[in-house]
């Protein structure tokens, strides 16, 4: 099938040629029928005039007859000379006319009425019918000549003169396909026409070419159609080729590009559109300078082309440096003059990228290079294990030349060196795996023994090589060897004190269970921590934490057997694995004995300190026979032992892992209850002596569990502090806790202030005094409704942590309170530095005020210091009125506790101070 790019040309042409040809006929046809009409017209013209003639010659020879005959027999023949006409006279006097016709039936009186009272020569007169008549005076006589214009005498012209059908009518309307002839009547007289049938000469002309024509055309048609054909099959023929070619073009790797005179790319491959980054369509008639920007390359190359333009030579393979949008690129050029397709002369170019081939011949030479000043020695050998090359560092260990070395064989320079069963793995192993790596202690000439790494790998030169080659590298490792020796030893103990460490003594523990169960023995665990330790290293320095450490491992040492061990696991953890324990006593005694040697002092420096440390001891296999559980269990009885005090020892026991269960399960659901906001805000009062009323509280967090009831704090707040929990908790309390007082003091003439236990962990957090303030403009709260409590321990243990903290919070005018006073060692300097407002007597000192003089003292001393210092002092835990009493003795007048009330939910805190109040003012 013709494409439509072919097929539509040729269409249009015939299509044109054919409405040419058949607009051409009608026209033609037409004109004929116009020229038909006026020669019609012309004869009609000449058939009324050759009436008048014939008609004049006729008088004539009836006027010879006349003349030449008697009037009787004139008048015999009369009738005999008329054809179709009639021959009136009279005389001049005469009234009437008389006549003959051809026959008698035309001389009627409408006849005789219509021949024109004045004299004319000839014309044509009357309406129905009209005639011809001639007209002349002859011997006193007036002559009439008359031919009616009737239908004979038009079927008489239509045969003399060929002429189409005709009726005479009277009137002008005409119908499709008629015309008409308007009769010269005389005038005066009515019109009268000649109407007949078009003469269609041309309309004939085209119906019988149309056919001929068709078929002519048809056949020009088909003739056209195959030459289209034949055409198309060449164009596309050609087409294909140079679609073919251009494929091939376009799939050379190369650039193949051609450009005119003027340096414009007149062809370009879809390798020269990619090295300029754009396609070869939009490389036509543009450029180097144009593609690029530089015109001084473009230049140079112009003249170069230009010059083998003007000398019809070529160049092959030469090197050029062509600018690119990636930059600079080497190329192998070959140019070749050639005419373009419209004569005009070009070069057509074929460039080889160079540029990675000159890149891989530099890595090449930049490897071969490296190879031979490689630190590692390097030989290769051909597949019959003769020696083709070795580097400098090969050289150098062999200490032969490569001369020497080129072509020898390497078995006979590895003799000696590689036993019979090593030759047998290396040689299985290239065979199964293509390559070997070991290691081998070999023995080089001049040289002693020593360890070598070696890889052999072989090597495909090329596809048509068979046999590989066999690449060997070697790396000399007996400092390497040695080394590892070393390292291997130094990874079971630790470097700090000599001891086993974490690896060494879980082999240790293996290695005693199963001498345990061999022997039907037991063996102890005692695992260790050494108390407060941190707070040491914190405060002295590492120096001073590493010497202690290493003088309690030298205490360690000296409290067990030789068969026994002793590691350290890291940081201050320590454990002592005794064998052949016959009785859990035995434990017990080292277990006394370590505490005993660790309590005596330890000096560090200039500073003499004592350490104590928990143990927990574990036995095995009565415990378990797994080391993994006897750590866990030595771990938890040393956790018990921390809980009850310290600087002792605790055996494990099957509860203590029922209870490490249910601290697990109590984190979960602590989670959980932070998470539903389950924890409740109860507030104790505290009251002013002075002043007789309700000053503030103290918020106490609560937790209503849904199975267990009320949870007491002591058992769910260390572990949220253990578990970091604390953070979470402390937030809930504060918002609840300041939402509550900016309630309560609505309902209040005098606001209070509520205190909030701070945790050691809130205290870290440097977004601490942010979080507070966008908390109390939540509230609407003042600063001084907010009171914060932080307990002596927390501030001595992380004081230079907290200090900015406690001078922002500070700032944002909320009050800060040491909570548990006198209960650490907190020093009177620190607390000059403190910006605290207020210090809270310890409820252990309260307690037995009435009993302990000491108490008192230490309570008055407590005061007054707080008065000097001009703080406020808060007692806790107040219960009896002779507390009361002696509390404000001692100037003590802020309280709280059971004597007052105790902790309350919200809902009943404003009853609580009512009744407090009440109770103050009686």
């Amino acid at each position: 099938m013709l494409p439509f790019r072919v097929l539509i040309p040729f269409l249009f042409i015939a299509g044109s040629s054919l409405l040419a040809v058949v607009f051409a006929l009608l026209i033609l046809g037409n004109s004929t029928d116009r020229r038909a009409h006026l020669e019609l017209q012309q004869q009609l013209d000449y058939a009324f005039h050759d009436q008048q003639q014939r008609m004049l010659q006729q008088l004539d020879r009836l006027n010879v007859l006349y003349t030449s005959l008697p009037v009787t027999s004139f008048l015999e023949v009369l009738p005999f000379q008329l054809q179709h006409q009639c021959l009136l006279w009279k005389r001049e006097d005469e009234p009437f006319l008389r006549g003959r016709c051809s026959s008698e039936e035309m001389l009627t009186s409408e006849l005789l009425s219509a021949v024109p009272e004045h004299v004319q020569a000839s014309g044509l007169a009357g309406y129905d019918p009209a005639f011809f008549y001639q007209f002349r005076e002859v011997d006193g006589y007036l002559l009439w000549l008359v031919q009616p214009l009737d239908q004979p005498l038009l079927a008489q012209w239509q045969e003399l003169y060929q002429l189409p059908y005709m009726e005479l009518k009277p009137h002008r309307i005409i119908i499709s396909g008629e015309d008409r002839y308007s009769v010269p009547i005389d005038a005066g007289e009515s019109p009268l026409f000649l109407h007949y049938s078009l003469p269609r000469p041309g309309q004939e002309l085209v119906q019988s070419a149309i056919m001929p024509l068709m078929v002519v055309l048809m056949l020009m048609l088909f003739i056209g159609l195959f030459t289209a054909h034949q055409l198309w099959r060449l164009i596309n023929a050609r087409e294909r080729s140079e679609n073919r070619l251009r494929q091939v073009i376009d799939l050379v790797p190369h650039m193949i590009y051609a450009r005119d005179e003027q340096g414009r790319f007149i062809l370009a491959n879809k390798a020269t559109g990619r090295f300029f980054h754009v396609s070869p369509e939009r490389m036509l008639g543009r450029n180097l300078a144009e593609l690029t920007g530089d015109n001084q390359a473009y230049e140079q190359f112009l003249k170069r082309e230009r010059g083998l333009l003007s000398s019809g030579d070529a160049s092959f393979m030469e090197e050029e440096v062509l600018p690119g949008k990636d930059g600079p690129s080497i190329w192998q050029t070959s140019k070749l003059h050639f005419n373009d397709t419209d004569g005009q002369p070009a070069i057509l170019s074929v460039s080889i990228d160079m540029t990675a081939q000159r890149e891989q011949q530099r890595q090449l030479q930049l490897l071969s290079n490296a190879l031979e000043h490689s630190g590692s020695a390097v030989l290769i050998s051909d597949a019959q294990g003769l020696i083709r090359y070795t580097n400098a560092r090969f050289r150098e260990l062999s200490r032969q030349p490569a001369s020497v070395l080129q072509g020898q064989s390497l078995l006979r320079l590895l003799h000696g060196s590689v036993t019979l069963r090593q030759k047998q793995q290396i040689l299985s192993a290239l065979r199964k795996q293509g390559k070997w790596r070991g290691e081998l202690k070999l023995r080089l000439p001049g040289q002693h023994h020593y360890w070598m790494m070696i890889s052999i790998s072989p090597v495909q030169l090329d596809a048509r090589q068979h046999q590989p080659h066999f690449v060997l590298v070697a790396e000399d490792i007996t400092e390497l060897k040695l080394t590892h020796q070393k390292m291997e030893q130094l990874a079971l103990y630790d470097t700090l004190t000599g001891l086993e460490n974490r690896r060494l003594f879980r082999q240790q523990l293996h290695k005693a269970i199963r001498l345990a169960k061999r022997h039907d023995t037991q063996c102890a665990l005692l695992y260790l921590d050494l108390d407060h330790f941190k707070r040491i290293n914190d405060t002295l320095g590492h120096d001073a934490g590493d010497l202690l450490l290493t003088t309690v491992a030298e205490r360690l040492r000296r409290c067990v057997r030789e068969s026994d061990s002793v590691a350290r696991l890291g940081g201050d953890e320590f454990t002592l694995l005794l064998q052949d324990v016959q009785h859990p006593e035995a434990a017990a005694q080292v277990a006394r004995k370590v505490t005993e040697q660790l309590a005596l002092p330890i000096q560090l420096g200039s500073r003499s300190v004592i350490v104590t440390t928990s143990i927990g001891i574990t036995l095995a296999p009565l415990d378990s026979e797994n080391p993994a559980e006897l750590l866990k269990n030595a771990d938890l009885a040393m956790y018990r032992a921390k809980s009850d005090g310290r600087n002792t020892w605790q055996f494990y026991t099957p509860e203590m892992n029922v209870h490490a269960s249910r601290l697990l399960e109590l984190e979960t659901e602590l989670r959980e209850a932070l998470q539903d906001r389950s924890f409740e805000v109860w507030y104790q009062p505290q009251v002013d002596l002075q002043q007789k009323r309700v000053v503030g509280f103290e918020a106490l967090v609560r937790w209503r569990h849904a199975q267990r009831g009320m949870v007491s704090p002591a058992e769910f707040i260390p572990l949220a502090e253990e578990t970091g929990l604390i953070v979470e908790l402390g937030h809930q309390v504060l918002e609840q806790a300041c939402r509550d007082i900016a309630v309560f003091n609505t309902s209040r003439n005098q606001p209070g202030y509520v205190a909030v236990n701070l945790s050691p962990r809130q205290l870290k957090d440097e977004q601490l005094p942010d979080y507070l303030d966008a908390l109390l403009s939540q509230h609407q709260l003042l600063p001084r409704c907010l009171e914060l409590e932080i307990t002596e321990s927390t501030l001595m243990d992380q004081m230079d942590q907290s200090l900015p903290i406690l001078h922002r919070i500070e700032q944002l005018g909320i009050a800060l309170s040491i909570d548990d006073f006198g209960t650490g060692y907190s020093s009177l300097s620190y607390l000059k530095q403190l910006p605290v407002h207020s210090l809270k007597i310890d409820r252990s000192f309260v307690q037995d005020v009435t009993t302990d003089r000491d108490d008192v003292a230490i309570v008055s001393a407590i005061s007054a210091m707080a008065a000097k210092l001009n703080l406020d002092v808060v007692a806790e835990g107040v219960e009896q009125v002779e507390q009361l009493q002696i509390l404000r003795d001692c100037n003590c007048n802020l309280v709280q506790g059971y004597y007052f009330s105790p902790p309350v939910p919200f809902e009943k805190l404003l009853e609580a101070c009512n009744r407090i109040e009440s109770e103050l003012n009686r």
